[in-house]
């Protein structure tokens, strides 16, 4: 039995466990102040380079396109405590079959808990921690691994709690985790922690307005057994920013955030015998991102990025990688949604002068059949290009998808 005949009897049976009444309501099933959204998408993708590859006549380098089949579940949990907060858990999952490469069948499974809680004296509550089980060829934010299936999980915890003085200002203390850990030895150079610390400071500047500096210090620690601690590139860094952050009413949402980080190496050497350590970097950074919505059927949103950021346990290598994306959402006579997108990134090695420039863009339309059922198509574009050929590629993708939301 091919792929593309399995693809169709898991999406029919998974919309067969639906209760029907739930199809009935057309929205979100609400027990109290309890938010239930279960929800399901299928989708087809034809992709012209599945290994990211730039397409020389080599065995290493040769494209290969395929159709992959999606089968995504999700379900949102959503607790209201009024004029509290809310606490939100949710699931998502990506499970892919290949038509014809079905080795490389992969599966993705994601989950979140937010909260979001300020407390009759003062007191505020945050926590957002993303975890992911991930058997994918998309690699990590450091480019390893990409075009490869590789498995992995990880751990994201961003947590704060602080205290509101007045109606205009208010301090925060942060604790941020970050755990990496790949299943094969072979990919160990990549499993590491972040441990981050930190403090900031509020001001009101606007009814739904707030400016903020914030300081952070934070370590590294890489975990592969194989290499030896002395060699590790362990490291350490200080952070200071600034920027602006704004109520969830507001029709600016997110977070304008810049500044600048100096970062330094625990160990003079690395694994390769001769080879000295990366020397500490001092660089501005930058973690924004901003949705405006001048209008009910119209979302603009700007993400500005720029970081540090190691390759791997036992080398010096590192890069900048600075980058700056627009996508805008837009809801035309109440069913159909428009969805156009762009970003720039520019990657800059320490090591054999490297340089990577990465575009990526995006268009979608979906088209509202229910309020709980919609269909969609959409392209996606990546291009890579690179002083060192073996890293370029191009990669299109053309999909198509049915996605039922409660």
């Amino acid at each position: 039995m091919n792929t593309k005949r399995w693809f169709i009897y898991i999406l029919i049976a998974l919309f067969m466990i639906i209760p029907s009444q739930l199809l009935a309501q057309g929205g979100n099933i609400k027990i109290g102040n309890l938010k239930i959204i279960p929800g399901i998408t299928g989708q087809a993708t034809y992709d012209d380079n599945i290994y990211l590859k730039n397409g020389t006549n080599t065995t290493t380098q040769k494209k290969v396109s395929d159709w992959i089949y999606h089968v995504q579940p999700a379900l949102l949990l959503n607790y209201t405590i009024p004029e509290r907060g809310f606490v939100n858990l949710g699931y998502q999952g990506d499970w892919a079959f290949y038509n014809d490469n079905n080795k490389n069948n992969w599966k993705s499974n994601k989950g979140t808990l937010a909260v979001d809680y300020k407390a009759p004296g003062g007191l505020l509550l945050g926590i957002n921690n993303l975890y992911s089980s991930s058997e994918d060829p998309y690699g990590s934010p450091d480019q390893y691994g990409i075009g490869r299936v590789t498995s992995r999980w990880d751990n994201d915890l961003k947590t704060k709690i602080g205290f509101l003085f007045s109606e205009r200002f208010r301090s925060f203390v942060y604790y941020n985790y970050y755990k990496q850990e790949y299943k094969d030895v072979a990919d160990a150079s990549q499993n590491y922690n972040d441990n981050e610390f930190g403090l900031g400071f509020e001001a009101k500047l606007l009814p739904k307005t707030w400016g903020f500096v914030r300081y952070h210090y934070g370590t590294k620690t890489y975990d592969a057994s194989s290499i030896q601690s002395n060699v590790k590139a362990n490291s350490n860094w200080h952070k200071a920013s600034a920027g602006l952050t704004w109520d969830a009413a507001a029709k600016l949402s997110g977070e304008l955030n810049v500044g600048y980080q100096w970062k330094s190496y625990e160990n003079e050497q690395t694994a390769t015998a001769g080879t000295k350590r990366a020397k500490s970097k001092d660089t501005w950074i930058a973690a924004t991102a901003v949705i405006y919505k001048p209008f009910e059927t119209t979302n603009l949103s700007l993400n500005i990025t720029r970081a540090l950021r190691d390759t791997a346990a036992d080398t010096n290598e590192y890069f900048e990688d600075t980058g700056v994306g627009l996508t805008l959402q837009q809801t035309i006579f109440q069913k159909l949604v428009l969805a156009v997108g762009g970003m720039y990134s520019r990657n800059e090695y320490n090591t054999n002068n490297r340089t990577d420039d990465n575009y990526s863009a995006n268009a979608g339309l979906e088209y509202k059949i229910r309020d709980w059922l919609s269909i969609g198509v959409g392209y996606n574009y990546k291009q890579k290009y690179s002083n060192i050929k073996d890293n370029e590629y191009t990669d299109n993708q053309f999909v198509t998808s049915l996605k039922l939301v409660y």
